[in-house]
Protein backbone atom coordinates (compact mmCIF):
# COMPACT_ATOMS: atom_id res chain seq x y z
CA UNK A 1 0.00 0.00 0.00
CA UNK A 2 2.97 2.38 0.40
CA UNK A 3 3.80 2.01 -3.14
CA UNK A 4 0.53 2.86 -4.56
CA UNK A 5 0.56 6.25 -1.80
CA UNK A 6 4.15 7.32 -3.16
CA UNK A 7 3.26 6.84 -6.63
CA UNK A 8 0.67 9.54 -6.52
CA UNK A 9 2.79 11.68 -3.81
CA UNK A 10 5.41 11.77 -6.75
CA UNK A 11 2.88 12.38 -8.99
CA UNK A 12 1.27 15.07 -7.35
CA UNK A 13 4.69 17.01 -6.24
CA UNK A 14 5.85 16.52 -10.23
CA UNK A 15 2.45 18.40 -11.68
CA UNK A 16 2.89 21.35 -8.70
CA UNK A 17 6.36 21.54 -9.53
CA UNK A 18 5.48 21.98 -13.40
CA UNK A 19 3.42 24.88 -12.21
CA UNK A 20 5.89 26.16 -9.81
CA UNK A 21 8.29 26.28 -13.01
CA UNK A 22 6.08 27.86 -15.14
CA UNK A 23 5.04 30.77 -12.24
CA UNK A 24 8.66 31.55 -12.50
CA UNK A 25 8.92 32.37 -16.19
CA UNK A 26 6.14 34.68 -16.04
CA UNK A 27 7.02 38.39 -15.79
CA UNK A 28 4.97 39.82 -12.94
CA UNK A 29 4.26 43.83 -13.44
CA UNK A 30 5.11 46.14 -10.92
CA UNK A 31 1.96 47.74 -9.59
CA UNK A 32 2.22 51.46 -9.63
CA UNK A 33 0.52 53.39 -6.71
CA UNK A 34 -1.06 56.65 -6.90
CA UNK A 35 0.43 58.88 -4.79
CA UNK A 36 -2.19 60.89 -2.33
CA UNK A 37 -2.67 64.28 -2.71
CA UNK A 38 -2.87 66.22 0.43
CA UNK A 39 -4.60 68.78 -1.29
CA UNK A 40 -8.18 67.67 -0.25
CA UNK A 41 -6.87 68.25 3.76
CA UNK A 42 -6.64 71.74 2.61
CA UNK A 43 -10.12 71.94 0.56
CA UNK A 44 -11.96 71.24 3.75
CA UNK A 45 -9.94 72.93 6.05
CA UNK A 46 -11.57 76.47 5.81
CA UNK A 47 -15.09 75.17 5.71
CA UNK A 48 -14.10 73.21 8.98
CA UNK A 49 -13.08 76.51 10.58
CA UNK A 50 -15.59 79.11 9.64
CA UNK A 51 -18.74 75.66 11.03
CA UNK A 52 -16.56 76.35 14.12
CA UNK A 53 -17.05 80.10 13.88
CA UNK A 54 -20.86 79.62 13.23
CA UNK A 55 -21.21 76.82 15.94
CA UNK A 56 -19.05 79.06 18.45
CA UNK A 57 -21.08 82.25 18.15
CA UNK A 58 -24.63 80.52 17.87
CA UNK A 59 -23.78 79.02 21.50
CA UNK A 60 -22.50 82.58 23.06
CA UNK A 61 -25.50 84.75 21.26
CA UNK A 62 -27.97 86.08 24.08
CA UNK A 63 -31.24 84.00 24.51
CA UNK A 64 -33.95 86.21 23.90
CA UNK A 65 -35.93 87.66 27.33
CA UNK A 66 -39.35 86.51 28.61
CA UNK A 67 -41.95 88.67 28.30
CA UNK A 68 -44.04 89.47 31.51
CA UNK A 69 -47.60 89.18 30.70
CA UNK A 70 -48.41 92.37 32.42
CA UNK A 71 -49.24 95.08 30.08
CA UNK A 72 -50.13 92.26 27.58
CA UNK A 73 -53.68 94.43 26.67
CA UNK A 74 -54.80 97.84 26.79
CA UNK A 75 -58.78 98.64 27.04
CA UNK A 76 -60.10 101.25 26.05
CA UNK A 77 -63.52 102.23 27.67
CA UNK A 78 -65.71 104.91 26.36
CA UNK A 79 -67.86 106.41 29.17
CA UNK A 80 -71.02 108.39 28.37
CA UNK A 81 -72.20 110.99 31.51
CA UNK A 82 -75.31 112.29 32.24
CA UNK A 83 -74.60 115.02 30.83
CA UNK A 84 -73.80 113.40 27.38
CA UNK A 85 -70.37 113.81 27.88
CA UNK A 86 -67.94 111.33 27.06
CA UNK A 87 -64.50 109.89 28.77
CA UNK A 88 -62.57 107.41 28.34
CA UNK A 89 -61.06 105.62 30.65
CA UNK A 90 -57.14 103.66 29.66
CA UNK A 91 -56.38 100.17 31.64
CA UNK A 92 -53.65 97.88 31.17
CA UNK A 93 -54.44 94.29 31.96
CA UNK A 94 -52.92 91.19 31.34
CA UNK A 95 -54.92 88.34 28.90
CA UNK A 96 -54.90 86.43 31.66
CA UNK A 97 -57.16 88.44 33.80
CA UNK A 98 -59.54 88.87 31.33
CA UNK A 99 -61.83 86.44 29.73
CA UNK A 100 -64.42 86.59 27.62
CA UNK A 101 -66.84 84.09 26.03
CA UNK A 102 -66.28 83.80 22.04
CA UNK A 103 -70.36 84.37 21.73
CA UNK A 104 -69.85 87.69 23.69
CA UNK A 105 -69.06 89.96 20.43
CA UNK A 106 -72.31 89.19 18.92
CA UNK A 107 -74.17 90.44 21.79
CA UNK A 108 -72.42 93.70 21.82
CA UNK A 109 -71.96 94.44 18.15
CA UNK A 110 -75.76 93.37 17.31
Amino acid sequence: MNKPDNLEEKELALFFSEWKEEDKKRDIPEFEYEKKSDIRIWKWLPLGIAAAFLVGFWMQSPKPKETDLEGDMVIITFIEDENQEQQFVIEVKSSLDVWEPQSSSLLTEF
